[in-house]
């Protein structure tokens, strides 16, 4: 279990950074604003590999909050260090890979990198980093590693908290 690396993300009730992106259904967003009023689960890849293996993630939390309209998630893949001349073409294969009704919570950004780096500690690229944000967009918990289900239990019962203080 040595990929499990789970690294606690920033510090409890902090405002993330800023992450400027476009969807994959063509979109421009500002993530926490396009959010804001609503429990979400972020979800970041900042590799090939990392980007791989926020499914679980995700799938999980769209399973269980996906029908409730308190609940929003995106998938962020962080593109800013891949040279411009690729980022048309790793876009294209996810948007290839993702289904019409899920490319408005998949989104691609070639900007504040840097800064959500060091804000979701993360020091292992090909490992996924996960962020719980409140409705008003502070952090609830955050984890950097692969799915584990005892820490996907501890971020469902948080989602399950705040939406009861919704």
């Amino acid at each position: 279990m040595a990929e499990l690396a789970l690294a606690q993300v920033a510090t409890p009730r902090s405002e993330p950074p800023k992450l400027h992106g476009e969807t994959l259904d063509g979109k421009t967003i500002v993530l926490p604003d396009a959010a804001a009023g609503k429990v979400t689960l972020l979800v970041f890849g900042a590799s090939k590999k990392g980007g791989e293996q926020t499914g679980p993630w995700k799938d999980h939390f769209a399973a269980d909050f996906g029908s409730n309209p308190q609940t929003s998630y995106y998938v962020a893949a962080l593109l800013q260090s891949v040279p411009s001349v690729f980022r048309g073409v790793i876009r294209s294969g996810m948007r290839s890979g993702t289904p019409d009704t899920a490319r408005a919570h998949v989104l691609t950004s070639a900007s504040d990198e840097a800064a959500w780096k060091k804000y979701l500690n993360i020091t292992d690229d090909s490992l996924p980093s996960v962020l719980l944000l409140d409705e008003t967009g502070h952090r609830l918990l955050g984890y950097n590693g692969t799915f584990d289900p005892d820490r996907y239990k501890a971020l469902k019962t948080a989602a399950d908290a705040a939406l009861q203080h919704h």
